[in-house]
């Protein structure tokens, strides 16, 4: 059985010895650190530009109540 260029083999439970299991545990390691890399960005969180152009925005935008219309919304720059 082959996953992700790694190959498994498939032994009996009463054929499986102390090496089996250090092999499969240093497989497991790899794997996890493959999957959960250090070098991959965390696709949840938006990058420092656009926080810091939501931040810009949020800091020239006016909105202010008139009697005559409900809000004005101006960005100031």
């Amino acid at each position: 059985m082959e996953f992700s260029g790694f190959t498994i083999k498939l032994l009996p439970m009463t054929d499986f010895t102390l090496e089996d299991l250090m092999e499969l545990t240093h497989m497991e390691n790899e794997m996890m650190n493959e999957l959960f890399a250090a070098d991959i960005e965390d696709q949840c969180e938006p990058s420092d530009e656009i926080v810091n152009t939501l931040l810009a925005y949020s800091q020239a935008l006016s909105i202010r109540k008139s009697r005559s219309m409900n809000n004005i919304r101006l960005v100031l720059n």
